[in-house]
């Protein structure tokens, strides 16, 4: 009966592990109706290295 304590104790505490990781929620990232930031890349190869032209 005593080797079954191991076990037990185990599924316990990854039981209750995972109900405590479903509690929190991220608060990072853009939310809905957030406006999106513009995406400024910089070249760091090439003919245009060290600018921000449009590839496009």
């Amino acid at each position: 009966m005593r080797w079954l304590i191991v076990p037990i104790t185990a599924i316990v505490a990854v039981l209750l592990w995972a109900q405590e990781g479903e509690k929190k929620v991220p608060d990072t990232g853009l939310k809905v109706g957030d406006a999106v930031p513009a995406y400024n890349p910089i070249h760091v190869a090439g003919p245009d290295k060290g600018t921000d032209t449009c590839p496009v």
